[in-house]
């Protein structure tokens, strides 16, 4: 989530808005009200075809259909965003902008999630069911092995990203001994 994105006030005139987009370089501007209340957006094409600058940006904002809240789960933004929308604003109870999500900002999320870009070892295992992936994972517990991430593959294989990994090829084997 970017936090604290570039508004428009509501008062102000859209010949502001129109000069703060095109100084910031963003496609949508949202419109807040007092203090940070939401109250819309404007597109850039929506800036560029209004006559009268000095309308208020709030008037001609448009209101938005969708909001994410902080709490929000992450999988409500990927449904979102993978489906018809190109970014969500995140407000809080108040309805106040505290940022912007778009498809990036999830992917950096994803990736963090996933322990992208951390050192470590990937272990793939082929469980047949789930006692046998929590023996998996007391396993590497039990020998203190950091975990950094455990993903779900295409037909049940999990995906294991550990650190301190000596011999991976041998805690492979070893891990591949617990599963029945």
């Amino acid at each position: 989530m970017t936090r604290d994105p570039p508004v428009a006030q509501a008062d102000a005139p859209v010949a502001e808005a129109q000069k703060l987009a095109v100084e910031v370089g963003v496609a949508v501007l949202f419109v807040v009200a007092g203090e940070g209340r939401l109250v819309g957006f404007l597109t850039r094409k929506a800036l560029s075809s209004i006559p009268d600058g000095n309308l208020p940006a709030g008037k001609l904002a448009s209101a938005p259909t969708v909001t994410m809240s902080p709490d929000d789960p992450l999988e409500r933004a990927v449904v979102l965003l993978s489906e018809r929308y190109l970014l969500l604003p995140v407000v809080d109870g108040e309805k106040r902008l505290v940022g912007v999500l778009t498809s990036v900002g999830l992917l950096r999320g994803l990736a963090h999630m996933a322990g992208l870009g951390e050192e470590g070892t990937r272990i793939r295992v082929q469980p047949s069911s789930l006692a046998d992936a929590y023996q998996t994972l007391k396993v590497l517990g039990d020998k203190g092995l950091p975990l950094v991430a455990v993903l779900r593959g295409h037909g049940g294989e999990l995906i294991i990203h550990v650190q301190g990994v000596q011999d991976p090829k041998g805690l492979l084997t070893e891990l591949q001994g617990t599963l029945r």
